[in-house]
């Protein structure tokens, strides 16, 4: 369970970064490049939980 909760951590911190990108700095690119790095810990959650 501690390596499935670090996994969901990083993708609320990247969800944050990529906010903080977006509406500060306005740097869309930036912005889906973190957007993108949540998206594949949230596959790679579901592969692992699939996997057993």
């Amino acid at each position: 369970m501690g390596v499935r909760a670090l996994k969901l951590l990083v993708i609320l911190l990247c969800g944050i970064n990529a906010a903080v990108w977006l509406l500060y700095t306005e740097s869309p690119v930036m912005a889906m490049l973190w957007v993108a790095t949540a998206i594949a810990f949230i596959v790679w959650i579901t592969v692992d939980i699939r996997n057993g």
